[in-house]
């Protein structure tokens, strides 16, 4: 079993989005984010709600969530952002050893 993580989250328009790719990147809570424009229909305070979101992937550790979540919640325009992480059962050898490089202090 690996430690290599995927993170969802999903943020309101692009620039929110940039932006907290680029803050994970450059504090080294992230490897690579990709970001993918979808369309959201969930419940929020009762009501069945749509939205246009931006929706980010992340490549990480998991020894780096808490920092993660707590830098995503800090950056976030969201009152409760997604934030699910799913476990990489596997992954190329020469893409995980960059994966780990691209998260050394």
């Amino acid at each position: 079993m690996t430690d290599l993580m995927t993170v969802s989250i999903t943020c309101a328009d692009a620039n929110e989005a940039e932006r907290i790719a680029e803050l994970l990147v450059t504090q080294k809570l992230a490897a690579c984010v990709q970001s993918t424009p979808l369309r959201a229909t969930y419940v929020w305070q009762g009501k069945v709600e749509t939205a246009d979101e931006i929706g980010l992937t992340i490549k990480t550790l998991r020894d780096k969530l808490p920092a993660l979540e707590a830098a995503v919640k800090a950056a976030h325009s969201y009152e409760v952002p997604e934030l699910i992480a799913t476990r990489i059962e596997w992954a190329s050898a020469d893409y995980e050893q960059w994966l780990r490089d691209a998260l050394k202090p």
